[in-house]
């Protein structure tokens, strides 16, 4: 990505630390580090830091392991040091020859204990609050740069899905951890990272968050699948529920509640309106239909570089949506014991609704 954008996202950055009297920015591996200077490494135990001043240069200082995969990063100013040196004191020493001032400091909220601590000790006359109020705001917005990996991300999610599904019955007898297994390698194969999901079989389609298992995959059986992956560092996450063989009366009736559900929904997001009515507006359509309590989450959350991020689509969340937000829908209506369904997809908010990023069929798809 063009530098001259994680300059701008920086001096916004700036701009809301001279607001709320924020000094320094410590910013550790993390999803906002990859957002402000499209560096995506790992935290381990080693003091990793981009240390943001509110006036003079920036800089990095990590350990030399890490030299050649932060040498192209936006950071003029690259400090190293080796196992055995001390860089809290390295760290220090760098801001006192830098002239910063350092009486106010946030930190990164995903930074561990392990190195919020001796920071604390090594700056002992420093204030230090959490930095999400420095990042986060920005992040809700995505710019179009953003928004096209996330639609290219969601489309790779549903040819992926749609690679398995046409199968068919080739999944029979096959077991959850086969299917995700699979479903795995056909994302890795469209260039998907950090991949995850859960592939619920029948009843455990009623258990929403589901730790995928060996329980086969049946005819006369549901399957719930939820699956979410990065491409190029910003997320897709998706769920389907299928039916193998021909479903029930009730089935049927609960996946065209869970459909309407999703479409009311979506017809309420746009522009102007609240995060709260797109979750009521699905809940309204459950509850009218009699399945109210057995719809036991929010309809969705927010997505970017990471699957959960930003505000939730619940009730009580008063956001107001602007064009550039991004969020899942997902609605679902779950009997224990026996059946489950969630219909999710992701979409965009822009100046005349939303952009759907999915293609992927919602009506119910009946393998038989």
């Amino acid at each position: 990505m063009d530098k001259q954008i994680y300059c701008k996202r920086l001096e916004k950055v700036r701009q809301k630390m001279d607001k709320k009297g924020i000094d320094v920015f410590f910013a550790s591996p993390s999803s906002n580090l990859f957002y402000l200077t499209g560096c995506d490494i790992s935290p381990d135990e080693r003091l990793f830091l981009f240390v943001l001043p509110k006036e003079g240069e920036n800089f990095l200082i990590a350990n030399l392991l890490y030299k050649q995969q932060t040498k192209d990063l936006p950071v003029n100013n690259q400090i190293y040091w080796k196992d055995g040196d001390d860089p809290f004191k390295i760290l220090k020493n760098v801001i006192k020859k830098q002239k910063i001032i350092i009486k106010t400091a946030a930190l990164e909220p995903q930074i561990t204990a392990l190195l919020t601590l001796p920071l604390y000790e090594t700056f002992s006359d420093t204030k230090f609050f959490l930095g999400s109020s420095l990042v986060d705001p920005l992040r809700k917005i995505k710019d179009d740069y953003e928004l096209d990996l996330i639609r290219k991300a969601c489309r790779e999610s549903d040819r992926a899905l749609a690679a398995l599904i046409d199968k068919g019955n080739y999944w029979l007898e096959k077991t959850e951890l086969e299917f995700l297994r699979e479903l795995s390698r056909e994302m890795e194969n469209g260039g998907i990272t950090s991949f995850g999901g859960s592939v619920q079989a029948g009843s455990n389609a009623a258990i929403p968050h589901y730790m995928t298992g060996n329980k086969k995959i049946e005819k006369g059986n549901c399957l719930l699948v939820d699956f979410w992956g990065r491409y190029q560092g910003y997320y897709t996450d998706c769920t389907r529920t299928f039916h193998f063989g021909n479903p029930d009366s009730e089935f049927k009736k609960i996946y065209e509640v869970v459909l309407e559900a999703h479409l009311a929904s979506e017809a309420k997001a746009k522009a102007g309106s609240t995060l709260e009515e797109v979750d009521i507006a699905s809940r309204n359509v459950i509850i009218k239909n009699g399945y109210g309590d057995y719809f036991t989450h929010r309809t969705g959350h927010g997505l970017g570089i990471d699957v959960h991020e930003g505000d939730s689509v619940n009730t009580g969340v008063k956001t107001i949506m602007k064009p550039g937000m991004v969020f899942s829908i997902e609605p679902g209506i779950y009997l224990p014991g026996r059946f489950g369904v969630r219909i999710e997809n992701c979409v965009a908010v822009n100046e005349s609704g939303v952009e759907v990023f999915h293609n992927y069929p919602r009506e119910l798809i009946v393998i038989k």
